[in-house]
């Protein structure tokens, strides 16, 4: 594919490498935001003859006269083509991710092959100059901040800072922390700046160099006021436990790698989703962070350019990926949200007493104290919680979660439905929402389709959870509750042809959550427009089976008319109003200014699961949604950008949404508390892997094949991947 900017990172260990092909560079990702981190020059290539050729890493250099790109979820690999000669350079960086494996994933050690070898023929009939028949491959770091020390005979240790904070905040030089990571290649000497290895060209030759970068930490991550250590310290004690690892071990990063890549790539989906799987996967561990609190595990997951941790709504548009590939994750997160809860009487007074609701995010950077961002939004993220914890319990078949947490269940249904202060049933206050880019119909106008969906579905899992529990009288009152929200939605909200943004079109009093201002306005704009959020509350609940409580041939019919009257050339705007109709009056004023039609490619994929699961095609999208990719990261390092049309979410692990296509396209459905597997919607000759039934250690995945006009079948006889 053609050369992008790109990362590859260990899960929750803070360790990976940025590298920007475009502008000839590399940073380390640490503790520092991602275009604030150690930058390097990594010269790496092949010299014989007099003559050197270089991966575009570094500064100045012969480059390869070809240069061609991979990727999968394991790995990040670059192939240099030296014409004159017919040879074939390759760079592989892989990570240690073995979903479901705590201890193997986690460890702080990425892994990297270079490989040479001869063409079997010319490349597009290039004339060979000559036979080349040895060359000398080379990995040299250049630190642009910091220094190389040669630690042993196969080791070179690298010293640089990193800091905790942004880089622009006051307390910045006070937070600067310094780190030692080591470079090995067992069997290579280690010279001053890296390493270089002879190889023989011939058939029985050894044409690979294997390095190996290790790093260690001390705590950095303060969680309520207390700095935590990351969970390797459980297998390493410190940077020389790691380094011995690696000359034991290290080459089961390449074989796991192969082995994960092999049961995710065994689909026929198109190739846009495989790549988008593999880079939005490099995105999320990017952001990833997993600690130990003394007993109990802490993982979060940093929301990209913002720094927020694990914000609840970006995770609730991600758990698609934890319910078919690791629901423990998901679950360490609702485990530890409650500890954050707020009660209800700062956004309803009196009214609010007795409730709580939950926060935005956590924290920011290296402190996970409480929610920094600017707003709350108290109804959304509460919604959030009973959604993901029923969907969690019921993929998993494990409630000890909501027990763990069953006052706080009752609590939050209590505010949602205090929330409605005009008799409704939808919530009418504490409304403002995440999606800080849209119009005021979207963002936060009273009796939001969009919300009053999402509360409708967390009361009814609610409902559940407390009558599973064995409370009698509370599920009969929210479902009572449910159930007039249903039925307002049906009235007020369908539009002929679509669900529109608002059921409640009056301005006057609407203040603008980022400012206080009252807007002055008398009928909302874009009211009753189009939108692609009507279904947002869906696809965890559809992963388990969950029936949706709107009118199906509406719901459908809403799906397919939206995603028309919204589509871009990167993927869907939120809405189809064009902001620049009010852009004038300053409406807009907040966080991110004015957008014509803004657009996220992750409530995109959110969509696409929930059309797939009701028979509804959208994957030709997927392009569209690659093709962003490619146009951002061709200029400049972004990994996942989220937004298209005027926002700046970049480095962002939203995107992993995607990685619920395979349960969606072929309409699988796991309930463990009810014990069944069955089938519902999906699209015909589609045939995928089970990710949530793999067994990851041997390589193995049963595959599901939706033939058409046929039951799909899982098969468990086909598992073999080379």
């Amino acid at each position: 594919m053609n050369p992008i900017c790109e990362a590859i990172s260990v899960l929750g260990s803070r360790h990976g490498l940025l590298l920007d092909p475009v502008r000839g560079g590399a940073r380390i990702i640490r503790f520092d935001m991602f275009n604030e981190g150690c930058p390097l020059e990594i010269r790496a290539g092949i010299r014989f003859n007099g003559q050197e050729y270089y991966f575009p890493f570094c500064q100045g250099g012969q480059r390869f006269a070809f240069l061609d790109q991979r990727i999968t979820p394991c790995t990040s690999r670059f192939i240099g083509i030296e014409e004159s000669h017919a040879l074939k350079v390759s760079l592989t960086v892989a990570t240690p991710f073995r979903p479901r494996d705590r201890e193997f994933s986690t460890r702080p050690v990425l892994a990297i092959r270079m490989e040479v070898e001869k063409l079997r023929g010319n490349f597009r009939w290039t004339p060979v100059l000559e036979d080349v028949s040895r060359v000398e491959c080379f990995f040299e770091v250049v630190p642009l901040g910091g220094h190389l020390e040669v630690a042993a005979e196969d080791c070179l240790d690298l010293c640089f800072e990193s800091c905790l904070v942004r880089a622009s905040h006051p307390e910045a030089s006070a937070n600067r922390v310094p780190q030692r990571d080591r470079l090995l290649s067992p069997q290579t000497p280690a010279k001053e700046t890296g390493f270089c290895k002879e190889m023989e060209l011939s058939e029985t030759g050894d044409k690979t160099l294997d390095i190996f970068w290790c790093t260690w930490s001390d705590p950095v991550l303060e969680v309520r006021g207390k700095r935590c250590p990351f969970v390797y310290v459980h297998e390493f004690k410190g940077l020389s436990d790691v380094a011995a690892w690696c000359r034991s071990s290290g080459e089961e990063i390449f074989e796991n790698a192969r082995k994960v890549d092999s049961i995710v790539q065994s689909n026929n989906l198109p190739p846009s989703v495989n790549r988008l799987m593999a880079q939005t996967l490099h995105a999320w561990l990017m952001n990833t962070w997993w600690v130990d609190r003394g007993g109990s595990d802490w993982f979060s997951v940093w929301e990209g350019s913002c720094g927020f941790h694990s914000t609840l709504d970006v995770e609730f548009t991600q758990s698609p990926f934890y319910l078919a590939l690791w629901p423990e994750l998901l679950g360490i997160e609702l485990n530890y949200w409650p500890e954050f809860s707020k009660s209800g009487t700062a956004t309803l007074g009196e009214r609010g007493e007795g409730t709580e609701f939950l926060s935005h995010d956590c924290g920011e950077m290296a402190r996970a104290n409480g929610q920094t961002y600017p707003h709350e939004m108290e109804v959304e993220e509460t919604a959030n919680y009973l959604i993901l914890l029923y969907a969690h319990w019921r993929r998993t078949g494990d409630p000890s979660i909501w027990r763990r947490h069953i006052g706080a269940v009752d609590r939050y249904a209590l505010f949602l439905e205090r929330c409605d202060t005009d008799g409704t049933g939808v919530p009418d206050v504490g409304v403002a929402n995440t999606i800080d880019d849209g119009s005021p119909a979207l963002q936060y106008g009273r009796e939001q389709v969009y919300l009053a969906v999402k509360t409708l579905l967390a009361l009814q899992c609610a409902a559940a959870i407390l009558e599973n529990h064995g409370d009698a009288g509370r599920p009969m009152v929210l479902r009572a509750r449910a159930e007039l929200i249903r039925a307002r939605i049906e009235e007020f909200g369908w539009r002929g042809d679509h669900y529109a943004c608002l059921m409640n079109n009056d301005g006057r009093g609407l203040k603008n959550p980022w400012t206080g201002k009252d807007l002055g306005m008398g009928v909302v704009p874009g009211w009753d427009g189009y939108h692609i959020y009507t279904c947002n509350g869906l696809p965890p609940l559809d992963m388990v089976g969950f029936p949706s409580p709107l009118n199906g041939s509406r719901l459908r019919d809403d799906i397919r008319n939206a995603a028309k009257a919204c589509l871009r050339e990167y993927g869907c705007s939120h809405s189809d109003f064009e902001a620049d109709d009010y852009a004038a009056g300053g409406l807009q004023e907040g966080m991110v200014g004015v957008s014509s039609r803004p657009g996220w490619i992750s409530m995109n994929m959110s969509r696409d699961i929930c059309a797939f699961y009701r028979g509804i095609d959208l994957l030709d999208l997927s392009e569209r949604y690659w093709d962003w990719q490619l146009t951002t990261n061709a200029q400049a390092p972004a990994l996942f950008f989220e937004t298209f049309g005027g926002n700046n979410l970049h480095f962002y692990p939203r995107g992993i949404a995607v990685w619920g296509f395979f349960d969606a396209a072929v309409g699988l459905v796991i309930d463990r508390v009810a014990g069944t597997r069955v089938f519902s919607g999906g699209l015909p000759g589609v045939e995928v892997p089970c990710l949530f039934e793999a067994d990851w250690l041997r390589g193995q995945a049963p595959r599901v094949f939706r033939p058409p006009q046929v039951e799909p079948k899982l098969d468990w006889s086909e598992t073999g991947f080379s």
